[in-house]
Parts: C-alpha cells; sequence; structure tokens
C-alpha cells in the first residue's frame, strides 16, 4: 500500500532532522524544497520570494510540490518534508487567493489522511538566510497549518519533543 505521509509544522521545529532520520532508517523521504527555491531567488535577486512576493514564490512551489506527490509512485510508504497543504496554510495568511490548480488537485490527491505536525520548540527555534520567520509569525503559521489540514479531513498527530531518535519511533509507531 502506498502511503504518502506528510511531516508538517512552522519554521524551525525540526521537520527536516526528522525526514534525514527517517530516510537513514531507510524511508523514502521527500524532501522541503522551498529553502532551495529561496536559495536560487537570492543567488539572483529575484523576486520569488516569501518576504517580498508570497503569490510568485507559493506558485513555484506548488508545482514541485504537485510533482513531488505524482513522482511518488512506487508501492512504499513516502516522507514528505511539507505537503501542498503548506502552500495553501502560507498563503492564507496573507489572505491570498489560493490557484485553482492547488485547490483542483488537493481535491482530487490525497496524502495518508495522518498529518505529523513538529509543535514549536523555542529551544532549537532559530532563523537563518531562507529562515526569517520570527517566534510569533511561527506561531501563527501553525496554528494556520493545523486549520488548513483539519479543513482537508486530515488528522493531526503532534510529534512530542524528544530526541531525534525517540521521535521517528513515535512516527513509526503511528503509522503501522
Amino acid at each position: 500500500m502506498i502511503k504518502k505521509i506528510v511531516i508538517t509544522g512552522a519554521p524551525s521545529t525540526g521537520k527536516t532532522s526528522l525526514i534525514h532520520k527517517l530516510q537513514q532508517e531507510g524511508f523514502i523521504c521527500i524532501p522541503e524544497i522551498s529553502r532551495e527555491i529561496i536559495s536560487q531567488q537570492i543567488a539572483i535577486e529575484g523576486e520569488a520570494l516569501p518576504w517580498k512576493n508570497l503569490a510568485a514564490f507559493s506558485k513555484q512551489v506548488a508545482v514541485l510540490r504537485k510533482a513531488q506527490f505524482i513522482n511518488a509512485t512506487k508501492n512504499s510508504t513516502h516522507f514528505f518534508d511539507r505537503g501542498l497543504i503548506d502552500v495553501v496554510a502560507y498563503m492564507n495568511i496573507d489572505k491570498l487567493e489560493i490557484p485553482e490548480f492547488i485547490s483542483d488537485f488537493l481535491n482530487k490527491n490525497k496524502y495518508h489522511s495522518t498529518v505529523f505536525i513538529t509543535p514549536i520548540w523555542e529551544e532549537i527555534f532559530e532563523n537563518d538566510r531562507e529562515r526569517k520567520e520570527n517566534i510569533e509569525q511561527a506561531i501563527l503559521i501553525e496554528k494556520q497549518l493545523k486549520k488548513c489540514y483539519q479543513s482537508f479531513g486530515y488528522d493531526i498527530i503532534e510529534i512530542p519533543k524528544l530526541s531525534i531518535e525517540e521521535r521517528v519511533n513515535f512516527i513509526i509507531s503511528h503509522i503501522k
């Protein structure tokens, strides 16, 4: 059975670390692509950045996340570092209109019914060149992510604040 499992959460809550550990454990993991787009846009002094033009940035992210979903066709479990619904959540925060191609795709294609969320964790929260949100913005993002995933009918499981190994074991125990 194909399982397309999303790990979502606000910026700087440990999603990518979990994805890397799951990959080390032998799972197929689909990487986050937002940071790559941001890095490329910074390098070319582009405008498709979340803090400059969220609509253009979101469209690029959505196209690539849609492709990630479609290309995850092997008969196995896939873990996604964020899903296409994350794009909707970020756009909702800025009250941007959701492009029809995103809504149509999400209504016809489903991830696994359980979505894992990494909660706000101030002790590990940090900013960098691609991650500019402060803790207050991160809290708002987390709330919107939960609201969006629930509005699409997903069950959300919060991953406890434990060691990386314990967090991965927690996730694995909930997908069998």
